[in-house]
């Protein structure tokens, strides 16, 4: 059993911040890449509305916001597209509905830097997919580089570990995690949750429908995953227990022996 006592805390989740003009990220994006239009993402529509609550004349919020904004946990009904009055009982699953003991438990975060660094000029599979929202062409991240991160790191994902994927890179050369591997996760490896930061790794379509129909809960736009190094981490997500939504903002920690602080550039 893994003993959070003397842990020290990783906070995972990104600031949601509504009045900061930089908080939208598919602005930026959009600015990175010379305005090719973007999908539509209104993570900056988040509307905080104060008012007085008569009854104990206290201050309270009507918030309306994306239920995909910021860090978020997704699960099935997320991926579902061909209409909501026929959802097959698969994929028939809400964020109200997973069980608590999938939403914290043992694992790593992987760096996986060196697969776009030493394959980014050898790899043949130039991904498409995904590519008009993000455009992203990096290589993909197949099951031999878990593997050799493994290796290099001396170390073993277990049956029913978190996995949290980053790297160092930026678009457009970020690897794709496409169908292959998220089976190899799923089916060989056995995790039982997985997530990204969603800027230096992304999932392809055909892996992130694979993900959402075997009600892997994956989790996004994660933050300071370098900061867990590859030490064997306890982490937690907290989204908000709403039955019938397919995604939710969520707190993200992780329990840490130690927090790894980047080095300066000179």
């Amino acid at each position: 059993m893994f003993d959070i006592s003397n842990k020290k805390i990783v906070d995972l989740s990104r600031m949601m911040d509504p009045t900061d003009p930089l908080h939208a990220r598919e602005t930026q994006w959009r600015k990175q890449r010379g305005n090719i239009p973007p999908a539509y993402i209104p993570e900056e529509e988040i509307k905080v509305e104060p008012y007085i609550f008569m009854a104990d004349r206290c201050m309270c919020e009507w918030l309306t916001m994306w239920s995909h904004a910021g860090t978020h946990l997704e699960v099935s009904i997320h991926c579902y597209v061909h209409g909501a009055t026929e959802i097959p009982n698969k994929m028939m699953y809400s964020i109200g509905e997973v069980p608590l003991d999938d939403l914290c438990g043992e694992g790593y975060a992987v760096d996986l830097t060196f697969v776009g660094e030493e394959k980014r000029a050898t790899d043949p599979n130039v991904i498409t997919d995904r590519l008009e929202r993000l455009s992203v062409c990096g290589p993909q991240v197949l099951p031999e580089d878990i593997e050799e991160w493994e290796e290099r790191n001396n170390t073993h994902i277990e049956k029913g570990d978190i996995v949290f994927l980053h790297t160092q890179l930026e678009i457009p050369d970020i690897p794709i995690i496409p169908k292959e591997t998220c089976s190899y996760l799923v089916r060989r490896r056995k995790i039982k949750m997985i997530g990204t930061d969603d800027h230096t790794i992304i999932y392809g379509g055909l892996g992130h429908m694979f993900l959402h129909e075997r009600r892997m809960p994956v989790v996004e736009m994660l933050t300071n995953l370098d900061k867990i190094g590859n030490q064997r981490a306890y982490f937690v997500v907290s989204p908000l227990p709403i039955k019938g939504i397919g995604g939710s903002p969520s707190r993200v920690f992780a329990y840490v022996d130690e927090i790894i602080e980047k080095e300066e550039a000179e």
